[in-house]
């Protein structure tokens, strides 16, 4: 009777076993499935269980070590729901309040006049500016080392936020390094300490921490790749400071939390549904960001997701609430579409439970609408979002329209609307009754963004002279020395590569980290202004020249 007893419950085991095999699935994967490629591991929850757990491609090649469900990758920005929750527990816990000024816990951020508030840092309200782009304008390394300490510093001397708290929402990872300062601070223990403990511990994730050292060993480490000519080159962030990322795990540990938004094992019903909160601006409208997690619409079905990319790592966690459903996908190559990726093995699993196709959504990669290249030039331009302080080139790329610098194609769903191939958003261009062209980028959530196409510059390089000098910046304590070179302006900064400024429309030009105009005062060039998409009206005053 034993033997009857356990060999019933060893097959009962074996059919609970997610399946290795799906056709449909393994297409999606198989540009990865190769053993001189990184690629990504998946796993699909569906009311509950683990139905599909796969790897393709290699965690290291290395060593020829495959991709498998176990392997662990860098979750990036993924990172951040399990920040946020832990922040939302020790609230529930009373230790702290999402009001509080975070000057009671964190006194490092320097007093800008306007409070800002745990909950502000929460849902990128805050205004603080990124912190990777304001390094990125120093020549700081994306792999290099980074420490709690230096992080602070910077915090600590920046003199102005990108708008007031609770005014917009803008993403800044600064406010989520923060908050692993905040729970450390609160709860005597470090964010990995603390995660250990009151999440990864009870839903038995067992391979999955915040690595907040970067000369900790990793089991079943995937090392992350960027292509470089016909091969690969190592792409692993190497810093350690956690919250806005850092997490390692697994497709397998990422399973269990994805069934804890269901079953509430952890947090309990109160704290599953706090941390699904929208956050609200000080005009009382909402934001589709929550705790970490970002509310959307996918095919009819409202989804809850984040993904994360840097370095070679990309990943993103995909909810279906209403179907119980979750897909998990970890990538270790930067070439990973991670969002379509993932979007195309929910279409596997939820094709009859979600809404048909659009004409327009297949549209965006399989076009019916044929434009001249003529048609497409009248487009082709420099465009200028003056409040975010971005900038989109269009150009015309072998008879298709394109995004300059970026792998993104403008898929036409009518003569002046496109879908970005790869990516949700959606382009207009409309044509006003003066004859200037307006570029306005919608995102699924409903935002725009609005760019004035503008005046193309004009090329004198005798002009370039009047922009040469030393322009300083003490919050970075950073100087760059501007001059002609080649027909071009060059930024030199001490001990790092020399940048190249291309123009863009007047006395503005594009850069790698952002957009940079100078300004003037009584005719004189006076200084410049930085502007990146997450930091806004960053100056540089021009000083004598040693």
């Amino acid at each position: 009777m034993i033997a009857i007893v356990i060999l019933l419950a060893s097959a009962g085991s074996a059919s609970l076993q997610p399946q290795s095999t799906n056709p449909r699935v393994d297409s999606i994967f198989a540009t990865f499935a190769k053993r001189d490629s990184p690629g990504c591991a998946v796993s699909v929850v569906d009311s509950g269980r683990t139905v599909f757990a796969k790897g393709y491609g290699m965690a290291s090649l290395e060593h020829d070590v495959p991709i498998t469900p176990s392997s662990a990758f860098y979750a990036a920005s993924m990172s951040k729901q399990f920040t946020a929750f832990a922040v939302a527990m020790l609230a529930q816990q009373g230790k702290l309040s999402l009001d509080d000024d975070i000057r009671k816990w964190i006194p490092e951020v320097p007093n800008f006049g306007k409070t800002i508030t745990v909950r502000n840092l929460i849902h990128h309200t805050s205004g603080l500016r990124d912190y990777f782009e304001l390094l990125d304008m120093t020549g700081w390394p994306s792999d290099g080392p980074l420490t709690e300490a230096r992080f602070l510093d910077l915090v600590s001397r920046q003199k102005a936020l990108n708008f007031d708290p609770g005014a917009r929402h803008l993403y800044s990872n600064t406010g989520y390094v923060l908050l692993s300062i905040l729970v450390k601070r609160v709860s005597g223990q470090s964010l990995r300490e603390y995660a250990d403990q009151a999440i990864f511990g009870p839903l038995g994730m067992t391979n999955s921490h915040f690595h907040d050292s970067h000369t900790t060993l990793v089991k079943n480490r995937a090392l992350a790749y960027s292509p470089t000519g016909n091969t690969w080159e190592m792409d692993v962030p190497g810093f350690d400071v956690v919250g806005d990322g850092g997490l390692f795990t697994t497709v397998d540990d990422m399973a269990k939390w994805a069934r804890n938004f269901d079953d509430h094992t952890v947090g309990g019903d109160e704290l599953a549904a706090r941390v699904l909160t929208r956050g609200r601006l000080t005009s009382g409208d909402s934001i589709p960001y929550a705790f970490g997690l970002s509310h959307g619409v996918y095919r009819g079905q409202p989804i809850i997701e984040h993904g994360g990319a840097y370095g070679g790592y990309r990943t993103q966690l995909l909810r279906f609430p209403a179907q119980h459903f979750a897909v998990v996908t970890l990538c270790n190559a930067s070439t990973a579409n991670v969002g379509q990726l993932t979007q195309s093995v929910a279409d596997v699993y939820l094709g009859d439970r979600l809404a048909p196709v659009t004409a327009a959504s297949a549209s965006a990669s399989a076009s019916t609408v044929r434009l001249s290249r003529e048609q497409l030039a009248r487009y082709a331009g420099m465009y200028w979002d003056g409040k975010n302080e971005v900038l989109r080139r269009i150009e015309v790329r072998d008879s298709i329209l394109a995004i300059a610098d970026a792998p993104f194609v403008l898929v036409p769903v009518s003569e002046t609307t496109f879908r970005v191939s790869g990516v949700s958003f959606t382009i207009a261009f409309v044509t006003k009754p003066d004859g200037s062209v307006v570029l306005e980028e919608t995102v699924p959530n409903g935002d725009k963004a609005t760019y004035r196409r503008m005046p193309v510059p004009k090329a004198d390089a005798r002009t370039l002279p009047e922009f040469a000098g030393d322009y300083v910046n003490d919050e970075l304590d950073l100087t760059w020395r501007i001059e002609p070179r080649g027909g071009n302006l060059v930024i030199r900064r001490r001990g790092v590569p020399d940048i190249t400024l291309q123009p863009a429309f007047a006395e503005t030009f594009s850069s790698p980290f952002g957009v940079v105009r100078f300004v003037r005062s009584s005719g004189r060039v006076t200084g410049l202004v930085v502007g990146t998409g997450r930091v806004t009206g960053f100056t540089f005053r021009r000083v004598p020249r040693d």
